[in-house]
């Protein structure tokens, strides 16, 4: 598996399980490799997309990455900005929000995206070795509307 070079950005400790999950998951993405990326996914995983499309089961979440890695985000970058929280909940799942920088892309219509931040709520399960991605919600940050963020 790729090791990241990008250290976690946050001012808080994060637990080591939670520092290697999302390790995978920027190394995964930035190697373009779908299979080390769901290795850590539960069976049931659900997912929520930027644009507000919802996978659910392994294959489905593993497949629609895979298609969408082939029309726009094969080589465009993930890097994790940073870890906003963690929460810990009963049976060791892990509730987090994180904020990733993407790099520019086309969209499968071929119109230019810059690149964006994203925010990401991430339900993290215990597994035999770590911890294992059970669901996401995938949200661009729309930097006009953060401007008149009240709090």
């Amino acid at each position: 598996m790729p090791t990241s070079s990008s250290p976690l950005a946050t001012s808080t400790p994060i637990e080591p399980a939670v520092a290697a999950l999302l390790r995978v998951m920027e190394d995964t993405w930035n190697a373009s490799d779908m299979d080390a990326m769901f290795a850590v996914a539960t069976p049931d995983i659900h997912w929520v997309n930027v644009v507000g499309m919802h996978w659910q089961g392994h294959a489905a979440v593993k497949q629609a990455h895979v298609v969408f890695f082939d029309l726009m985000f094969r080589g465009v970058p993930l890097k994790l900005e940073a870890v906003e929280h963690v929460k810990a909940l009963p049976g060791g799942l892990r509730l987090l929000v994180v904020r990733w920088l993407l790099g520019a892309y086309k969209t499968p219509s071929g119109v230019p995206r810059p690149p964006s931040q994203n925010r990401m709520s991430i339900l993290a399960v215990p597994g035999p070795d770590g911890l294992l991605i059970s669901h996401v919600a995938n949200i661009e940050v729309n930097p006009h509307a953060a401007r008149h963020n009240p709090v």
